[in-house]
């Protein structure tokens, strides 16, 4: 799946543990198995269920002779689209304000990698940021650390008990934590 996200909101919402996404964006993605053609998908972030959702969604076929039809929509996979889409806009906040950096998390999970972080850190952070892009967060975790899932599981489970990670959901932001503008 080849994603471009574009009109990017400047403004964010606070997830907490420094992690914030923007609050609406745009990706489009060619070459989507089954879909001959080029999808685009509006992205916002919904108070009401704490969490992102596609707004709208849109298939434009490649050429003539092709017809969109109920068969190809089917093909479509939303939740996908916006959970690839949204690794791409999520951000972690890295240092101590104000001197802080804001990285993509991308370059967060390489760096984690390189610098050999705790393991049981890494493995919270990296649920945060898949929770917070509507990713498969044992799924993230066990492919980032390159654990199996059961690994990954055990690895969750055992820093909630030691109290690093809370509630594994994402939660709403809280009362005025939208940041006004990307740094």
């Amino acid at each position: 799946m080849n994603i471009e996200v574009y009109d990017v909101s400047k403004e964010r919402v606070d997830l907490g543990d420094h992690i914030t996404l923007p609050r609406s964006w745009s990706a489009r993605v060619a070459g989507e198995h089954g879909v001959p053609g080029t999808i685009t998908a509006r992205v916002e972030w919904d108070p009401a269920l704490s969490r992102t959702a596609v707004v709208s969604l849109g298939v434009e076929r490649e050429s003539e002779g092709l017809e969109i039809s109920s068969r190809i929509l089917r093909e479509v996979r939303a939740h996908s689209i916006m959970s690839a889409s949204a690794l791409e806009v999520v951000t972690i906040d890295v240092g101590e304000d104000p001197t802080h950096e804001r990285m993509h998390v991308h370059e967060f999970l390489a760096r984690m990698q390189a610098e050999q972080v705790d393991t049981m850190l890494a493995a919270t952070a990296i649920y945060r940021v898949a929770t917070a892009a509507s990713y498969p967060p044992l799924k993230l975790v066990a492919e980032t650390l390159k654990v199996s899932r059961s690994t990954a599981t055990r690895l969750m489970s055992r820093a909630r008990d030691v109290g690093l990670a809370g509630n594994p959901h994402a939660r709403a932001p809280r009362p005025g934590s939208t940041v006004s503008a990307i740094k």
